[in-house]
């Protein structure tokens, strides 16, 4: 089940944010980024309150981030999942702004993209008749980020 789920971010992910001009992962891929460990433990940023805000250059790939600045995504990311529940095989986010989890807008935004990008892509499955069903984010999910 696992594998599936990444699978998933993985193909919409890659999809949705790949450029063809440049080589390497893309910043949203969550499936990538959960597997990227991190030097220092993020646990007390993830569940804390501290402001997160990274800065993102356009078409930024994750193995041109600073450690620090994928820890502070995959803390961001913690955070808005805590948000999102699958609701009739379609993600949902329970989230208006970044305020609401301090986390800056624009990272909120990405994220809420991919996760629009993942309803689109299981919406296109079906109606080709390949229903599939899409993995609800759990805890396990959300605590391999801290890693």
């Amino acid at each position: 089940m696992r594998i599936f789920f990444y699978l998933i971010w993985a193909t919409v992910l890659v999809t949705s944010c790949h450029n063809k001009q440049e080589a390497g992962v893309p910043i949203l891929n969550l499936a990538a980024l959960s597997a990227i460990p991190l030097e220092k433990p993020i646990d007390s940023l993830a569940k804390g309150d501290t402001f997160i805000d990274v800065q993102l250059p356009v078409g930024a790939r994750i193995e041109e981030l600073s450690k620090d600045d994928l820890g502070l995504l995959k803390a961001a990311a913690y955070r808005f999942f805590g948000k999102v529940k699958l609701v009739d095989n379609q993600y949902v986010a329970d989230i208006k702004d970044g305020k609401e989890i301090e986390v800056s807008d624009a990272v909120v935004s990405a994220y809420l993209k991919a996760i629009s990008s993942t309803n689109a892509f299981a919406d296109s499955l079906k109606k080709e008749g390949q229903e599939i069903q899409l993995p609800a984010i759990t805890d396990e999910y959300r605590n391999a980020l801290l890693k």
